[in-house]
């Protein structure tokens, strides 16, 4: 077997801390940051309790880390949403979509983990004031694409950082049920965005 290179080390390294950190967001959201403990994210990720410090300072550090991780990707989404050359409805279409794929479970993690940390007393007023203005920030680029949505004829009037939040609510919620529910209701873009969109009035039939 051949000796491994440089690039191989920092590959194996890389998806070690990759581990702790989806393991991390697994054991913060089951468990709450104060009763998750370190040795609870290293054996779910059967990685050694040792390796922990090497790649951070603190169960501190990592929380705060892993909570930008998923609020960054949340933006960079909103973000790359907005650069669509489509309609405002083609670009909420494809956000949705991409907010409900992958593991329902995972999901879940994630929105739990960001709903403690907003209202979370263990984080510093520094790193909660970033988590807040990271949140913001895709709640007004949703925002800002349902505005344009509303002059292209397709969204109903309203405030626009409202009908986000309204949003926004109505997708948390269908991925907390259904990942306390037996009986999970499968995912239709159409009927998540139909309380956005402006109601087709059909003409008279004909007789």
């Amino acid at each position: 077997m051949s000796p491994r290179n440089k690039e191989q080390f920092k590959e194996i390294r890389d998806q070690r801390q990759q581990e702790l950190r989806r393991s991390a967001i697994q054991m913060f959201s089951q468990k709450g940051f104060a009763a998750a403990k370190i040795s609870d994210i290293t054996s779910n990720a059967k990685l050694s309790h040792g390796l922990f410090y090497h790649y951070f300072a603190s169960k501190e550090e990592l929380y705060i880390e892993v909570i930008r991780d998923i609020l960054y990707d949340f933006v960079e989404l909103v973000e790359k949403a907005e650069t669509f050359e489509m309609t405002a409805l083609g670009k909420m279409e494809w956000l949705t979509d991409q907010t409900h794929s992958g593991s329902i479970k995972e999901g879940v993690y994630r929105h739990i983990l960001v709903l403690q940390a907003l209202y979370s007393d263990h984080l510093n007023e520094s790193a909660k004031q970033e988590i807040v203005k990271l949140y913001k920030e895709a709640v007004d680029g949703i925002a800002s694409i349902i505005k344009t949505g509303q002059e292209e004829g397709h969204f109903i009037d309203g405030d626009p950082e409202e009908l986000a939040t309204y949003h926004l609510s109505l997708a948390h919620g269908l991925l907390l049920w259904n990942a306390r529910t037996e009986n999970p209701v499968e995912l239709s873009t159409d009927k998540v965005l139909r309380q956005l969109k402006v109601l087709k009035v059909e003409g008279p039939v004909n007789e």
